[in-house]
């Protein structure tokens, strides 16, 4: 898994800290690197993005923390949870509230360009 993967993760947590809850969040450096890494060999980045949303979302009184999020005690709650149907609905509506597919797709298109032009610049 490349490291980009880990690092672009890290700054989607903080930034989905600042989005939901309006506070950035606790990052520990390499603990957290090394807890993602661990993570992105059982989910994919995107799911784990999903799931950080979730977790910013509804669990309020936990800290804004990565090491908090992947917890075992949470990710056994949230392994009981992706086993049912209307987990997935709740994740895909929590995540649209914060990410809406439009913006999410303009921010692609913004960072195609933007990768488009340092290929061009080399």
């Amino acid at each position: 898994m490349p490291k980009s993967d880990i690092k672009e993760f890290i700054d989607f947590f903080h930034d989905a800290s600042t989005k939901t809850r309006g506070v950035s969040a606790i990052i520990v450096r390499g603990r957290d690197g090394r807890l993602v890494q661990r993570a992105l060999k059982i989910f994919s980045r995107t799911q784990l993005e999903m799931m950080a949303v979730w977790f910013l979302a509804n669990k309020t009184k936990l800290k804004p923390a990565i090491g908090t999020m992947l917890s075992k005690k949470l990710m056994e709650e949230l392994e009981l949870k992706l086993k049912h149907h209307s987990f997935w609905k709740e994740l895909d509506e929590i995540y649209e509230k914060y990410y809406p597919r439009q913006m999410y797709l303009s921010e692609l298109g913004i960072k195609k360009i933007n990768d488009n032009d340092s290929t061009k610049r080399k």
